[in-house]
């Protein structure tokens, strides 16, 4: 029989805190709420976290510190440039499906409020370095005739990940409408990987079909 692991009161908040930010955003949120539904006094958050903003930064730096590592992680197991891009933007989509729900929604709130603490958090600690690490990685790829030269790095770049971020975040408003039966059903992310890896290595490998 396994043990069930108890979480303790940091992480109680932080659950409850992710919940309630995920509702309400920033702004909305109330720490009263989320000491309710972590079940712990208000006194306990403030233990852990001096302030309201103090735990969302908390959240937004966790979530973008394990992108990174997650991301950033493969590309030593790989030994080319293309395979090192193409094992990148897999370990990308299988992290966004393991990313609790609530931070998709949170960072969904935080971009269209303007993206205060994204700009402050998630840019130096997770955009520029995955930006730094990845670009050396195409231009390489270019060099080595592995990839069409008319293609720019950066905005290779962007455009693929963007288009993982967006397949990921359109699905809470899906919910519960006829497109979520049809798109977001059954092995789903497998069937976005494989497509997607169709479009990218089609017209991005020098010797795809789309020139």
């Amino acid at each position: 029989m396994e043990k069930t692991v108890k979480q303790t009161s940091e992480e109680k908040v932080l659950a409850a805190a992710r919940k309630e930010f995920a509702e309400h955003g920033f702004d909305g949120a109330r720490v009263d709420r989320i000491a309710r539904t972590a079940k712990v006094n208000k006194a306990m958050i403030y233990y852990h976290f001096k302030s309201k903003e103090a735990l969302y930064e908390r959240i937004v730096s966790d979530l973008a510190g394990m992108i990174y590592e997650r991301v950033v992680g493969v590309i030593a197991e790989e030994s080319g440039p293309r395979e090192q891009l193409y094992s990148i933007i897999h370990r990308y989509i299988e992290t966004l499906t393991i990313v609790d729900r609530n931070m998709l929604r949170t960072m969904l709130r935080e971009i269209a409020g303007g993206g205060k603490f994204f700009k402050k958090l998630a840019i130096p600690r997770l955009v520029l370095p995955v930006i730094s690490k990845i670009e050396p990685i195409l231009r390489l790829a270019q060099e080595r005739g592995e990839l069409r030269r008319d293609l720019d790095p950066l905005y290779t770049f962007m455009q693929i990940i963007g288009g993982i971020i967006f397949f990921n975040i359109i699905q809470i408003p899906m919910q519960g409408t006829v497109i979520e039966k049809i798109a977001f059903q059954g092995d789903y992310m497998a069937r976005f990987e494989s497509n997607l890896m169709n479009i990218l290595k089609n017209g991005m490998e020098s010797g795809g079909r789309s020139r």
